[in-house]
């Protein structure tokens, strides 16, 4: 999985549960796109987006710390098949503050295509789930960081690997921002994490989930652990302190036994040193590509897994699937393939 059902406090409801966030670039706009509440949960919840909750797309702006701009999605109760829906633009300190209020820039209902005041265009609904993978090779990766396991991990190649997300869907949020919107113009430096927030009794707001890049939370912290869940709460700001050291060793570990650097603990801390903060970086207006070289937004297409399991090890690990297997995504908006089009 890249995050589906990722922690304890992730499966207490799926609806909250955030799987994928991707970022690219297309028709002069950047794409934001967050997943939630794998059908693979198979939970009974009448609401398709939680009408407590928050969904929100955070942007940090040439490397800052904290987060100049979120966008914040809130629905309503079903009716006829749809929830209502709001998007809020809120900018500076106010992007920041959960008691804060944001700018209003589209209203509609799930299904629809909806413009935003930006000149931009949204859409909410269920679709195909773009990502694939085989859990089984999930499992064996994890058991050789997590509990320094030996497994073959190469065994999973083209006529052996089983898609277990195939014919599974997720409910997406997409959310396009133009290049001459303001401060997403071509050239600029952004990076970028998804939240989902829920309304507590006090009157605040509870983060339940994260995301930035994929697989961090799967390779690095046991999903059925309370770390797992702690970590869905917190703030990349301090992903360093908190989990750096972490990453470091496990890292270090397993290229240490495997063999696959001379040089175990250098090579740790320059991956952490890429993929800690959690942060999806992207350069607004370039051509989008989660590779082992660099990472550059992620396309919905983008063999993640097999990327994030090769980065761990210091090694070439095959996935055997590839995103052609099957039609899981598109090029025209909203990107994702609505599962009433499927």
């Amino acid at each position: 999985m890249s995050h589906h059902l990722d922690s304890p406090l992730a499966r207490q409801d799926p609806r909250l549960n955030i799987t994928d966030q991707y970022v690219f670039d297309a028709d002069a706009s950047t794409v934001l796109i967050m997943n939630v509440r794998t059908s693979l949960a198979k939970d009974g919840h009448a609401e398709p987006f939680h009408p407590e909750a928050r969904y929100e797309f955070k942007i940090h702006l040439d490397g800052r710390t904290r987060e100049d701009i979120t966008y914040r999605f809130a629905f309503g109760r079903a009716e006829d098949g749809t929830q209502p829906f709001s998007v809020e633009r809120l900018t500076g300190a106010a992007a920041g503050d959960d008691t804060a209020d944001g700018t209003v820039i589209a209203r509609g209902r799930t299904g629809q295509t909806l413009t935003t005041e930006e000149g931009g265009r949204v859409w909410a609904g269920e679709a195909v789930d773009p990502f694939y993978l085989d859990l089984t090779q999930l499992d064996a990766v994890d058991q050789t960081i997590l509990h320094g396991g030996d497994a073959d991990l190469t065994h999973w190649v083209d006529g052996v690997a089983n898609d277990t997300f195939a014919g599974s869907t997720v409910y997406s949020i997409v959310l396009t921002v133009p290049f001459a919107a303001g401060e997403l113009h071509e050239g600029r430096q952004i990076a970028t994490w998804s939240t989902s927030k829920l309304a507590t009794d006090a009157g605040g707001w509870r983060q339940v989930g994260r995301t930035g890049l994929p697989m961090i939370w799967p390779l690095f912290r046991d999903a059925d652990t309370d770390a797992a869940s702690h970590a869905n709460e917190t703030h990349p700001a301090h992903d360093a302190a908190n989990y750096g050291s972490a990453i470091y060793e496990l890292v270090a570990s397993v290229v240490r036994r495997r063999g696959t650097s001379d040089r175990p603990e250098v090579y740790a801390a320059n991956l952490v040193g890429r993929i800690v903060p959690d942060l999806l970086g992207y350069v607004v207006g370039t051509p989008a590509l989660f590779g082992f070289a660099k990472f550059n937004g992620r396309r919905l297409a983008d063999n993640a897994a097999e990327i994030m399991f090769s980065l761990a090890t210091n090694s070439g690990i095959p996935g055997g699937l590839k995103a052609g297997d099957l039609k899981r995504s598109q090029e025209v908006f909203p990107y994702i393939i609505p599962a009433s089009e499927r």
